[in-house]
C-alpha cells in the first residue's frame, strides 16, 4: 500500500470515529435537556432552555421537541430527578438539621426524616432513607459534628 492510501484509510477511521463521536454527543444533549425539561415541569421553572434548543444534526430541533413533547410516564419524573429510588436529596445538612440538642434514637430520628419528605415513602424508599441515614450519623460522629451515647438500640444522638 502506498504511503497516500495509509492517509485516506488514517483519515477515513478518523472521520468515522468523529461521526460516532458526535452522535454519541447529540444523543446525550438531547437525554439531559429532556431531564432539564421534566424537571422543570416538576418546579414550574421556566430558566430552563426549551428541549432541543440547541440541537443540530441529522435528527434536528424538529425530532427531539417531538420527543420531548410526549408525556412522561406515570412515576418516571419523580425517579428520574429524586435520585436514587425517587427520593430527595438528603445530603449537606439534611441529617443534622435533624439532630437536636435533646438525646434522639435513631428511629426517632428516621420518623423526623420521613415526615420532612412530604410524602409517604415506599417500604424501599424508607429502606433506603434508614441506610442514608445510617451512613450519616456514623459519619456525623466520627467527624465530631454530633455527639452519641449507649450502644445498640439504646444509642442517642445529640448535638453538644
Amino acid at each position: 500500500m502506498s504511503n497516500l492510501e495509509s492517509a485516506k484509510a488514517a483519515i477515513q477511521a478518523e472521520l468515522s470515529h468523529a461521526k460516532k463521536g458526535l452522535e454519541f454527543y447529540q444523543s446525550r444533549i438531547e437525554s439531559l435537556e429532556k431531564t432539564l425539561a421534566q424537571l422543570a415541569s416538576v418546579s414550574g421553572s421556566s430558566d430552563v432552555p426549551a428541549a432541543g434548543a440547541a440541537l443540530k444534526g441529522k435528527r434536528g430541533r424538529k425530532a427531539a421537541v417531538d420527543k420531548a413533547a410526549k408525556p412522561a410516564k406515570k412515576g418516571r419524573v419523580a425517579k428520574e430527578s429524586g435520585g436514587g429510588n425517587g427520593l430527595p436529596f438528603t445530603g449537606g445538612d439534611f441529617w443534622p438539621n435533624l439532630v437536636l440538642a435533646t438525646p434522639r434514637s435513631a428511629s426517632e430520628i428516621l420518623e423526623a426524616a420521613t415526615a420532612s419528605l412530604g410524602f409517604v415513602p415506599t417500604k424501599l424508599q424508607a429502606q433506603k432513607l434508614a441506610g442514608r441515614m445510617t451512613f450519616a450519623l456514623n459519619s456525623l460522629v466520627k467527624a465530631n459534628k454530633i455527639q452519641d451515647s449507649g450502644k445498640g438500640r439504646e444509642r442517642r444522638f445529640f448535638k453538644a
